[in-house]
């Protein structure tokens, strides 16, 4: 180590003329690095892009510069107690000195260690920078000692400064031999830390679902109000249609409205506040996403939240397809058997909390036989569609139609005024069941066999009114067909309409 009071005109020439654009250079790359690197932090820190071997090399290049120019001048000014003597004939004073090389050090101090955050992705790169570091840091605490012994008016020797020189490089060396046994624990975190990155960010750009990390916007109270994109993959993009640089950093409610109007938001402000999974299914129909039931899953990140949705509009459809099938009657579209004991089974709760009554209509095709075999099974399923039409037109909304099977229909009548209406709507249903259907070149009149009974009057529950009211629809049948038998009355009340079925050719 050379000597402190060694001039510093001496020592100026090995800083070359032709070294200072190529420092610059290096800078300028490692400034625009880091400049780019920083905008990758705010608008977003999940990035996937990789920094270069250019940029690597560039960056290792401009730390090695900086550090050089930090021990050349630390180096090669010396400090003011020795360097005043040398610089009064230049009309330069030591104190001017000393600050100009403290404000060219501490500049280089930081920008070295803004630059081992930025670029630490590299275990080689890592312990260089953190040696170069110890380095000039070593210099700066030899230089503070002597600043330090200066205040108090002690001026120390050329043997003096050499004693400093090693009491500061034994410190230093100290605090890097206790640091030293703590790299092998870094090198692994640090492989760990990025093999889980690569791993993470794989996974979720290659993934079908769509993936979105939101950090929290907090008030001034800290309380979180609304979320800022910070992660956006690919199929968020599709499903966004726009491009994630648009939306990194964007506020959440102001890019998608939908989250306000549809209370969104303050579930997402639920799962940071509690910590709380959350689980649902969205319908989704506004400019961006149209149409759409989504499927998502929240969970806390940090003050942010980090969500996960599927398109599951098609699977909403089959489920709502095969509940449909399950339900209602293929051909006629009606309520099938199972929908039906299920509405007969909630009519009769109601009325027996209420103290209503419920009539039930069992109504079977008179002669529907003789259509299938005159006619042909396709006009039989004709007529059958269009008589069920027909018995809809004549109830109410509250009633229910269903198809038994074959040409037998019920139909559940909740909370019913008086018998007279039930009566008036049994001799309605055979009346308008009476007028010509059209079936191809053919217009088909046929009749209706109705029976029916009452609960609580007739009946204890489900199964003892549909037997009853299957008794007294056969009970018409059993009198000629075509009329109208109400469970517990003495006489079948026929319809003014023709008995039977006939045929007019058009």
């Amino acid at each position: 180590m050379r000597s402190i009071d060694t001039e510093p005109h001496e020592r100026a020439p090995r800083l070359s003329a032709g070294w200072l654009p190529e420092w610059g250079r290096w800078c300028g790359l490692f400034v625009g690095r880091v400049a780019a690197r920083g905008t990758l932090l705010r608008g977003g820190s999940w990035s996937v892009r990789e920094i270069s071997p250019i940029s690597r090399r560039a960056g290792l290049g401009g730390y090695l510069s900086l550090f050089a120019l930090a021990t050349f001048v630390l180096l090669f000014y010396p400090v003011a107690g020795s360097i005043q003597p040398l610089h009064m004939d230049m009309g330069i004073s030591a104190a001017l000195i000393e600050t100009t090389a403290w404000l060219i050090c501490i500049p280089c101090l930081m920008m070295m260690w803004r630059m081992m955050q930025v670029l630490e992705d590299r275990l080689p790169h890592v312990v260089l920078r953190a040696v170069l570091l110890l380095l000039v840091v070593f210099f700066a605490v030899e230089r503070l000692t002597v600043v330090v012994l200066g205040l108090f008016f002690l001026h120390p020797s050329i043997q003096e400064l050499v004693w400093i020189q090693v009491v500061s490089a034994l410190i230093v060396a100290g605090g890097a031999a206790a640091a030293f046994p703590h790299i092998r624990g870094v090198k692994k975190t640090l492989g760990l830390a990025l093999h889980e990155q690569a791993r993470f960010l794989a996974a979720m750009e290659s993934s079908l679902d769509d993936f979105y990390i939101f950090e929290g916007v907090s008030d001034g109270s800290g309380k979180i109000t609304d979320f800022r994109f910070g992660y956006i993959n690919p199929a968020a993009e599709r499903r966004l249609k726009v491009s994630r640089e648009v939306l990194l950093g964007k506020i959440l409610t102001e890019v998608r409205p939908y989250m306000l109007a549809s209370n969104l938001i303050e579930r997402y402000r639920e799962v940071v506040q509690t910590g709380e999974p959350l689980t649902c299914e969205v319908y989704i129909d506004d400019e961006r996403i149209t149409a759409t039931w989504l499927n998502i899953q929240v969970v806390k990140l940090g003050d942010g939240i980090a969500v996960t949705s599927r398109d599951i509009t098609e699977s909403r459809r089959m489920a709502e397809h095969v509940q449909y099938l399950a339900h209602y009657d293929q051909l006629t579209g009606l309520a099938n058997r199972t929908l039906f004991q299920d509405r007969l089974h909630q009519a009769i709760l109601r009325a027996r909390r209420y103290k209503h009554r419920v009539a039930l209509f069992v109504v079977d095709i008179d002669h529907f036989k003789q259509v299938n075999d005159t006619l042909g099974h396709a006009a039989g399923d004709k007529l059958l569609v269009a008589a069920g039409k027909r018995l809809i037109s004549v109830i109410r909304e509250t009633d229910t139609v269903a198809r038994m099977g074959g040409d037998e229909f019920v139909i559940v009548m909740p909370d019913f005024k008086s018998m007279e209406d039930v009566r008036h709507c049994g001799l309605l249903i055979a009346k308008r069941a009476s007028e010509p259907i059209p079936l191809d070149d053919h217009d088909v009149k046929i009749t209706l066999s109705v029976g029916v009974c009452t609960f609580p009057d007739y009946a204890d529950g489900e199964d003892d009114l549909f037997r009853n009211a299957d008794a007294a629809m056969y009970k018409v049948k059993e009198g000629g067909r075509n009329g109208l038998y109400v469970y517990g009355e003495d006489a079948v009340t026929r319809s003014d309409s023709e008995m039977g079925l006939s045929e007019n050719r058009r």
